[in-house]
């Protein structure tokens, strides 16, 4: 039998996912039944959820990870916009996201280019050998992912890989320092690629 507390968190938990949409100001899918269906599927394991003393609760952590997964769920039935790609980068810890939006509207054209209106592909990726990868195929000599959300995903593994091996692009705000990583590895075969980035940078500052 649900305790009081059991039954106010599941209330609680439909509330904030109820907030959360509102906040991304977002529109409903018309797949209504998919989106009650994840909803369901989350009170009911945080209502069945028991820490020490029998009460349930919900972590900082949870709460994130459940926004987050609404979050990606509503913006695969959503038209690309910037704003939703800065979402993104939040969601993924992607480190100096300033310089990854100039990279992404860089690699793209201001977003018009065919790898990523047929790729899905925001930042020129090449399908890797190596490291772990979302991609789901090759277009045109670069990764080709499902959606432009997982391109997101897949710089973030990137992002990850270069910390595995010692790069230390983690935890600082110096984006100057973030362009000269991407120049020393270099990120693209482009020599004026960082001076574009910077130039870029200009312009957004004026």
């Amino acid at each position: 039998m649900k305790t009081f507390y059991q039954i106010s968190s599941a209330f609680h938990v439909a509330a904030g996912y109820r907030k959360a949409s509102r906040n991304l100001k977002i529109k409903t899918s018309s797949n209504k039944s998919a989106t009650r269906i994840i909803m369901l599927c989350l009170v009911f394991t945080l209502v069945t959820f028991e820490v020490p003393g029998g009460k349930p609760g919900m972590t900082q952590e949870m709460l994130f990870q459940a926004e987050k997964a609404f979050f990606y769920y509503q913006i695969r039935h959503l038209p690309f916009s910037e704003d939703l790609l800065k979402q993104c980068l939040v969601y993924e810890g992607i480190n100096y996201p300033e310089i990854v939006i100039l990279q992404s509207r860089l690699e793209t054209g201001n977003y018009s280019s065919d790898i990523f209106l047929n790729g899905n592909n925001l930042f020129g990726m090449k399908y890797p050998g190596r490291r772990p990868t979302v991609a789901a195929g090759v277009y045109k000599e670069h990764a080709r992912y499902t959606h432009w959300s997982d391109s997101v995903m897949d710089y973030a593994l990137w992002q990850k890989y270069y910390l595995s091996r010692g790069y230390k692009i983690g935890g600082s705000d110096d984006n100057d320092f973030y362009l000269v990583f991407l120049k020393s590895i270099p990120y693209a075969e482009d020599p004026r690629y960082i001076s574009k980035l910077v130039k870029m940078s200009q312009r957004d500052m004026t």
